[in-house]
């Protein structure tokens, strides 16, 4: 292993063949020398200019790309290996730079660059909003958020999606960042859900110098449990005729646990306090009668007390679905779990909350 790759592959402060003394002006980043990549196109973009190629944006998305300010943007591709071509941009505020540095990650199995917010993270529109240099990457593949036949025969590519990518990404966005302002960024922080929270992790587990900090959210990190479950759960639901029930099924659920555990810790908020220790019985919600929205049928009912139990011979990886999970819009095959309801938070606040957690936790001695 040569020193530069020693350098990468421990996350420090990455070798650049050449770098500007002082700040850099924009179109001069696409000369910018770096290790394992090159930058392919550099451009400052006017306010509220930028549009992502393909299909039109969504009317939500297009207002936030109408209110950027102008900033440069990098485009680059990385290739830390034979079979690898990781695409990343790096947004750089032309004015009012925070001083900080924002990853971004990915939903799914990723397949493009986030560039605004998604149910999985916050974009990079976002970031440059609330003043951060901010990079998201493909993770080394194009494709929609549920294909993961790119990893078939490429296990380089797999890599790169696993871990590779989002560590390579920071490395070439810290020296951008360093390029184009004169100095790095003071503080640099993670953030993504799903995925992206076990990107999150990756990071922290396998390139800690990377991040100073990261919010890793719904962290989809033990993926034997995660798939391992998805089968089972789709078992369940096609196991015989009638099994499967549709998701205006799913509010009598979540009602009927709700009646079952939700005044168990004293307090009756439409939240149950310990789902683990909920002991909700589905029998309650055999029908008696014609089928409704509001009972389930005997098929159903044996489907859903099978996807609450623990696997057979295997509950030390899938202890079953959690009694207090909420009801949701159904995935293909699956019951419609989900967590509760997202609120679209300014990624400042979400620092705060995260720092302030971590300093409670650290008082109390965890």
């Amino acid at each position: 292993m040569n020193k530069a790759r020693a350098i990468r592959r421990f996350g420090l402060c990455p070798v650049l063949l050449s770098l500007p003394l002082g700040a850099a002006t924009c179109d001069s980043l696409a000369s910018l020398k770096l290790v394992d990549a090159n930058i392919t196109a550099a451009q400052v973009l006017p306010a509220g200019s930028f549009l992502p190629t393909g299909p039109a944006p969504r009317p939500a998305a297009l207002a936030v790309y109408k209110a950027l300010p102008a900033f440069c943007r990098v485009q680059g591709v990385s290739k830390p290996s034979n079979d690898s071509h990781i695409e990343f941009e790096v947004w750089l505020p032309v004015a009012g730079w925070n001083g900080k540095y924002m990853g971004i990650g990915n939903g799914g199995s990723a397949g493009s660059i986030t560039y605004t917010y998604t149910p999985n993270s916050h974009g990079l529109a976002d970031a440059l909003m609330e003043g951060f240099a901010a990079s998201s990457t493909d993770t080394g593949h194009k494709g929609p958020g549920d294909d993961y036949s790119f990893g078939k025969g490429h296990p380089e590519k797999s890599i790169d999606y696993f871990y590779r990518a989002i560590h390579e990404t920071a490395v070439e966005a810290k020296a951008i960042i360093r390029a184009f302002y004169g100095a790095g960024a003071k503080y640099s922080y993670f953030d993504s859900c799903s995925n992206g929270g076990r990107e999150a992790l990756m990071e922290v587990q396998r390139y800690p110098a990377d991040y100073d900090g990261v919010l890793a959210g719904a962290p989809s990190n033990f993926r034997t449990r995660l798939q391992l479950e998805m089968v089972w759960v789709s078992e369940a639901l096609s196991a015989e005729p009638g099994s499967h029930f549709p998701s205006t099924k799913l509010p009598a659920i979540e009602a009927a646990a709700l009646a079952a555990c939700d005044a168990r810790d004293g307090l009756k908020d439409g939240v149950i306090g310990d789902p683990v220790g909920c002991r909700f019985d589905p029998l309650v919600l055999l029908c008696k009668g014609p089928e409704t929205d509001a009972c389930l049928t005997q098929p159903q009912l044996t489907a859903l007390q099978k996807i609450y139990a623990a696997i057979p011979q295997a509950n030390r990886f899938s202890p079953g679905t959690s009694r207090g999970a909420k009801p949701a819009r159904p995935m293909p095959g699956l019951a419609g779990l989900r967590v509760p309801a997202l609120v679209r938070v300014p990624l400042s606040s979400a620092l705060r909350v995260s720092s302030q957690a971590s300093s409670s936790r650290t008082l109390a001695g965890e």
